[in-house]
């Protein structure tokens, strides 16, 4: 039985609300700025699901700490002068380059949420890897690299006019063009000491194909991660145009002049 006066301690009676949801609430928004703004450039935070549950784990932990120092705070009072004192001074200690990672007792002190950040900065570094491997997918031959990789140079130069920009994609690109030009003249090698020999290849020469295309492949995907990281979701159906164009049969043998039409289809156009 409550003592007369006394105040009631339950959740019904406490108002938890604005004591511990609000701020939990407001932390967690802040940090979701915070994470927008270093991500900024780096990569998605909603990019796949699992960088989605790393992100809201964070927020979570942000707010859980808000909420903890509220519950904590009228009891900072008890806390020694001396070890406050000494806390504060120890965060102005110079910290030497190597003290700069983050220790694992900082990961504890700090409730994960080191931890789990690191862990969203792979997370979001791994899937743009892997949207730009499965973007690749279906281009068979250097020719048809070449032509796409061209295609979304311009198509970057044209979204990204900024000088620091431009000399990025065009770096990239020249990467992306002498890898092409390796894997060319590997292929040119192979297949004439085979038409000349009159054998199919062998299984080093179609290693060494396979590899010089694949390197090819993987400086493709340094371009197409910069358009997945500086690029917009509502690009995709356009890099998927790109693509679809560079696996045609039109991006090689189009006509040179535009059809003729007849006098009366002039006519009827006027």
């Amino acid at each position: 039985m409550e003592r007369l006066g006394a105040p009631s301690m339950s959740w019904f009676g406490h108002n938890w609300l604005p004591d511990y949801v609000l701020p939990a609430v407001v932390s967690a928004a802040i940090a979701w700025v915070g994470l927008a703004r270093e991500f900024t450039g780096k990569g998605r935070l909603l990019g796949s699901w699992a960088s989605s549950a790393l992100m809201l784990l964070v927020l979570v932990l942000m707010g859980a700490v808000a909420a903890g120092a509220v519950a904590l705070l009228p009891h900072a009072a008890s806390i020694p002068p001396v070890i406050a004192g000494a806390a504060t001074g120890a965060t102005a200690l110079p910290r030497r380059k190597q003290d700069e990672t983050t220790q694992p007792y900082i990961k504890f002190m700090t409730l994960g949420i080191a931890l789990a950040r690191e862990r969203l900065v792979q997370r979001v570094h791994l899937d743009a890897c892997t949207w730009a491997d499965r973007f690749v997918h279906g281009i068979e031959n250097s020719a048809q690299l070449r032509v796409f990789v061209h295609d979304l140079k311009l198509y970057l130069l044209e979204r990204h006019p900024l000088a620091a920009e431009t000399r990025t994609i065009n770096t990239i690109y020249q990467d992306v063009e002498t890898a092409i030009d390796l894997a060319l003249d590997v292929q040119t090698r192979i297949d004439e000491a085979c038409r000349e020999a009159e054998r199919a290849p062998t299984g080093d020469e179609r290693f060494a194909r396979r590899q010089a295309f694949g390197t090819a492949l993987a400086h493709c995907g340094h371009l197409l991660r910069y358009a997945y990281v500086h690029g917009r979701r509502s690009e995709y159906d356009e890099l998927k145009a790109l693509r679809a164009k560079a696996l045609s049969d039109d991006a090689f043998h189009g006509q040179v002049l535009p059809p003729q039409r007849r006098w009366f289809e002039r006519w009827l156009t006027r």
